[in-house]
């Protein structure tokens, strides 16, 4: 068998391990706490695009102080100490309100065997990793009611936004949801009446810490809010009111499954069971909660009106064990008689039979019927005579627990998600670090390097940089520059090689390598247009810098006339710019270029159950001509991908209800040609579908592009000491006035000084930064700053300073008729 690590092959690979080892180098770089610029990944962003993954998470922060430790080790060690921190506070939690030992310690593996639990502690860690703070501040919320206190609150509130702010508004949700309870908690013990005076104020009250948090979290919160406003996001698919407000009926989107609450049908009985209890602030929290899960309408909100899915409802999940803790206690003092106890058993099992596939009974809905009908027979087991009255709800709580671990058991192993150590090993091997630190200080240009391997090291290395003056063009981001991401997609067409439209990869097309400034490329095999130059590093001389000057020009009104392949090739020869004139002959130079040729077929029906290749001819090619391929696809089996590679180059478009659907319904190609080539090799994936309105062109090299110096008329001379974090520094040196071309995504919060003076900067090659230059050398600054940073610090300073504040000045509220008297008492000396 092979070995595992404690990671997945899906987004822990290429996102939740690498991102925050970035930060830290990020942070090794600059020694500054607060980055704005993540210049290495995806041609250069505004660093808030990335925040999600870990910027100022509090987990990870400890290991920038260890920089002998791969930071995907420490997260895997801090994962499994989270669990068992969770076990551990939870356990406390429940034991605080009187809960037996036993019962306390069997809930609290029922928390961990919980669906999402173990599962995205090494898949999705942010959907999980924030949960000791969760319970931490649930916690506090006792504390606050119980002592006046509110720094536990504030505290573990904070710490779970800067975790993970997604899931920070579902466990601030569950919050006020709890805070409701402990209020009439207090208020039923102490004999004292509710008002709606008296609960309002008290609410405002209880919101204070909680807004201390939020305030104090600003400097992180508003600029990732503006990001995510700012960046590209997928069309949300539209919601009807009815689908809003009608109760699920997918219960594995709440029950089992580790993208929702992931427990068992007994957490739906003791919600229901919630609805019989004669205490309305018992009746509130279980009535509350079942509103929560089965109105998709909570789901929809939480998910940022994205859509509808369960993930998350996970903050939900310790809230829901502690009712159940609560309700072994009931059963444990016979608390509950027979009635009142097997009705929720039965009504459990009709929402499930009544919840099931309408056509046909899949193999969830037989697990879920025996769930809820074992259950049934426990609950009956339960109230009979043939069990002593000590200890025998344990019965209620042991089944759960079996399913759950067996249904886990199951689920990872089919799932197959582990990384296996050998890959781990070798995509995190050092070797690579010393190796790009080696070239790129040899280096003395402005470049890009990548990394090439098989699609599944591709998709892993998507976002990993291995030195601080490594740059690259791909990307796998939720957030991620809008005009780079619609370049990309809109008018390069980059082949999609990933099922999730998330994935921008690596790109092979050798024009936009070109344009990008990708000049180094390490692999262990043969990349076509390269030379290796040492063992397992490739480079191409010609590529253009990712910051040059020329004053050759196409209008962007000339550019909008192209249609493919001339929108492409138009990059090697022009820059192109808003406000300047087209180059005289530009058409006629790029017709003289490309060929256009036949492939042997026009239009093709594809319909087989197998992988198919094929060879078609093509006129004998040259040395660094360049094939350019594009088709489109209709695909017939929308149930189904397709997959169609053209000399190794792939090409995917996903089935249609993919979550992160990847619209690619144009193939479009770009592929080095080898010299005397006479043959193209394409493969055909399995499905059914069709191809149409074929587009085949070979474009050839002309002396001027071995490295076109008409249009490259002047290198950016990087100045390495002081380009670091959100600064790019160095000279140009111009003859005559033109433009400053960069490859780095446009963004408006970008200030370019020329020898000290502002510039203007305007938006070149229809997605990238420019600016003009006149005639002479000059020094030339670009510095990032991300949009609302500087007011979140404010928020944050004032956010920190209300919290001091509130520290020496305790606020004490008492009903003692109806919240008629405040009475405010402060510290000694205060």
């Amino acid at each position: 068998m092979t070995e595992k690590i404690f990671g997945s092959n899906v987004d822990w690979l290429s996102q939740h391990s690498v991102f925050p080892e970035y930060f830290r180098q990020q942070f090794y770089e600059t020694g500054t706490v607060f980055p704005e610029f993540a210049a290495n990944i995806g041609g250069g962003q505004n660093i808030y695009n990335f925040a999600y993954y870990g910027l100022y998470n509090p987990l990870f922060l400890p290991a920038y102080f260890l920089p002998f430790v791969k930071m995907s080790d420490y997260i895997m060690l801090v994962s499994i100490l989270c669990l068992v921190a969770d076990v551990v506070l939870f356990c406390k939690w429940t034991r605080n309100h009187g809960v037996s030992k036993g019962n306390s310690i069997l809930t609290s593996i029922l928390f961990l065997l919980a669906g999402p639990m173990i599962f995205h502690s090494y898949t999705h860690i942010m959907f999980v990793n924030y949960m000791p703070f969760l319970i931490l501040s649930l916690m506090g919320t006792d504390r606050y009611f119980q002592k006046k206190k509110s720094d536990l609150l504030t505290g573990s509130v904070f710490l779970m936004i800067m975790t993970s702010f997604y899931f920070s508004i579902g466990g601030i949700l569950v919050l006020f949801i709890y805070g409701v309870f402990q209020y009439l908690d207090i208020q039923e013990k102490q004999r004292k009446k509710v008002t709606a005076k008296s609960f309002v104020f008290a609410g405002i009250l209880f919101c204070i810490p909680i807004l201390t948090a939020v305030m104090m979290s600003g400097f992180f919160l508003i600029p990732t809010a503006m990001a995510l406003l700012k960046g590209e996001h997928r069309a949300a698919p539209s919601v009807s009111l009815e689908e809003l407000f009608l109760p699920a009926s997918d219960y594995m989107q709440v029950l089992y499954s580790p993208y929702g609450i992931g427990l068992t049908t007994f957490a739906l009985t003791v919600l229901i069971s919630g609805f019989t209890y004669k205490k309305w602030r018992e009746k509130y929290l279980h009535i509350a909660c079942f509103l929560v899960i089965m109105l998709p309408v909570f789901q929809y909100v939480l998910n940022g009106g994205l859509y509808i899915r369960g993930k998350v409802l996970i903050p939900v999940l310790p809230l829901l064990c502690y009712l159940i803790a609560m309700y072994l206690e009931k059963q444990r003092k016979q608390e509950i008689p027979f009635w009142q106890g097997i009705l929720p058993f039965m009504v459990t099992l009709i929402m499930i039979w009544g919840g099931k596939t309408p056509k046909k009974i899949t193999q969830a809905d037989v697990f879920l019927l025996i769930d809820a009908g074992l259950m049934l027979f426990c609950g009956l087991l339960f109230y009979s005579q043939y069990f002593g009255k000590k200890h025998k709800e344990k019965i209620l709580i042991i089944v759960p627990i079996g399913l759950l671990l067996l249904y886990g058991i199951v689920m990872q192993k089919e799932s197959s998600q582990m990384v296996e150590k050998d890959f781990y090993l070798q995509l995190t091997d050092k070797d690579y670090s010393h190796i790009t630190e080696e070239i790129l200080e040899k280096e003395e240009g402005f470049y890009r390097m990548e990394q090439a391997g098989t699609r599944k090291t591709d998709a892993a290395n998507l976002n990993r940089i291995w030195s601080a003056e490594q740059y690259s063009s791909s990307v796998y981001s939720s957030t991620y520059s809008e005009v780079y991401q619609s370049f990309r997609k809109d008018i390069f067409q980059v082949e999609q090689p990933y099922r999730n439209i998330f994935m921008q990869a690596r790109a092979q097309n050798p024009v936009f390598q070109r344009l990008m400034g990708v000049k180094y490329i390490l692999s262990e095999e043969d990349i076509p247009g390269y030379q290796e130059i040492e063992e397992n590093v490739y480079e191409n001389p010609e590529v253009y810098p990712i910051a040059y000057a020329t004053n050759q020009y196409l209008s962007e009104q000339d550019y909008s006339t192209l249609e493919f392949p001339y929108n492409q090739t138009a990059f090697l020869d022009f820059a192109i710019v808003k406000d300047g004139s087209s180059c005289a002959g530009w058409r006629e130079k790029l017709q003289a270029k490309i060929q256009e040729t036949d492939l042997g077929f026009k239009q093709k029906e594809i319909d087989i159950k197998q992988a198919v290749s094929k060879s078609l001819p093509i006129p004998q090619a040259k040395e660094g001509d360049i094939l350019l391929f594009q088709f489109d696809v209709e695909n017939h089996n929308v149930s189904q991908d397709i997959s169609v590679d053209v000399e190794g180059i792939r090409n995917k478009l996903t089935k249609r209800e993919h979550i992160y659907y990847n619209e690619n319904e144009t193939f479009t190609y770009a592929a080095m040609l080898e010299e005397g080539q006479t043959q193209i090799q394409i493969n055909f994936g399995k499905g059914t579908y069709e191809i149409k309105n074929l587009k085949s062109y070979i474009w050839r090299k002309d002396k001027e592009d071995s490295k076109n110096q008409t249009l490259c008329q002047s290198d950016f001379v990087l100045d390495k000491q002081a380009t670091k974090g959100n600064k790019i520094a160095g000279t140009i040196e111009r003859k005559e006035a033109g433009t400053l071309i960069t490859s780095i995504p446009f963004d408006e919060n970008f200030t370019v000084s020329i020898d000290g003076k502002k510039a203007k900067t305007e938006k070149v090659n229809t997605a990238f930064l420019g600016v003009k230059v006149e005639k002479g050398t000059h020094d030339i600054e670009i510095i990032y700053h991300s949009p609302g940073l500087k007011t979140g610090e404010i928020i944050s300073a004032v956010g920190l300073l209300f919290w001091v504040w509130g520290r020496k000045l305790k606020v004490g509220i008492f009903l003692s008729s109806g919240w008629k008297s405040v009475k405010i008492r402060c510290r000694k000396g205060v």
